[in-house]
């Protein structure tokens, strides 16, 4: 019996696992469902051959963020398992598009539709911070959009318990996050779980649904990252006159270098939407 076979003895009856839909650092995804039947179900399955002590850490973590969440913004868990020394979970499947699909096939969001989705996002931030919850990694590929709906996704690097920077064998610290939209707190480790790093990425993210491009885009991860730590991006009103006054001032607060200077809260950032 093969990995996906022990998985299946697993599924509610009569799933069967169909094909690979997604496949990440240390995961595969996949799409199950019922022989004549329209519901289906995602798979999330660790990558046989990644399996470190780290990397299960991770993916129980995900699972139990997963566990302590249920919002509709936010796509619950269903089931979780292991086979073969591999950690599973399921979702429910939901056909859309990842922000990040959008942006590359149709280009910059309408104003209304931006802060339709930053809206959802905001309100299912508040959710998870309202349970311990840090997400560390919000971003375009990990928002669906769906059914005039936001989802936020892939909890993979949530942190529960722990700083959102990691020690490596050595004692170092793991920068954990994507560069293009990490907060100055993950990059330079202090304070790296504050919720409010989550706010900075949702501020990246909003940007870019205006402007096509993240505010902090261009030249190498490490520059990247470093460009935050010297001050604002430039006013998203330089790449998109039409964006109002009003939402530029509130990308531009989530943007602020100091987390004290950003909305205090995913909830207060959700009104202002």
């Amino acid at each position: 019996m093969n990995l996906l076979e022990a998985i299946e003895v697993q599924l509610p009856h009569g799933f069967t696992i169909r094909q690979r839909i997604g496949t990440g650092a240390t995961s595969w995804v996949y799409l199950a469902a019922r022989e004549g039947e329209e519901e289906r179900l995602v798979v999330k399955v660790m990558r046989l051959g990644t399996v470190t002590d780290t990397t299960v850490a991770r993916f129980f973590s995900e699972m139990q963020a997963l566990r302590r969440l249920e919002h509709p913004h936010i796509i619950p868990l269903l089931h979780t398992g292991e086979a073969k020394g591999a950690l599973f979970f399921t979702m429910p499947y939901i056909a859309g598009e990842t922000l990040h699909a959008r942006l590359q096939a149709a280009g910059p969001l309408a104003v209304a539709d931006a802060l339709r989705v930053a809206r959802d996002l905001a309100d299912a931030l508040e959710h998870a911070h309202a349970r311990g919850i840090v997400h560390r990694d919000l971003k375009p590929a990990n928002v669906l959009l769906a059914r005039d709906r936001a989802y936020l996704m892939d909890f993979g690097f949530a942190n529960t318990t722990t700083l959102a920077s990691e020690p490596t064998a050595d004692g170092r610290r793991l920068i954990v996050g994507t560069p293009d939209y990490m907060s100055p707190e993950q990059v330079t480790g202090r304070g790296a779980d504050d919720w409010r790093g989550d706010l900075f990425s949702l501020g990246c993210v909003m940007y870019e649904m205006l402007a096509g491009q993240p505010p902090f885009a261009g030249g190498s991860s490490h520059a990247v990252m470093m460009r935050r730590l010297n001050g604002p991006p430039p006013d998203v009103r330089s790449l998109r006159p039409d964006v109002p006054a009003d939402v530029a001032e509130l990308i531009h607060r989530n943007l602020a270098v100091q987390p004290s200077d950003r909305f205090a809260t995913a909830g207060t950032l959700c009104f202002a939407l």
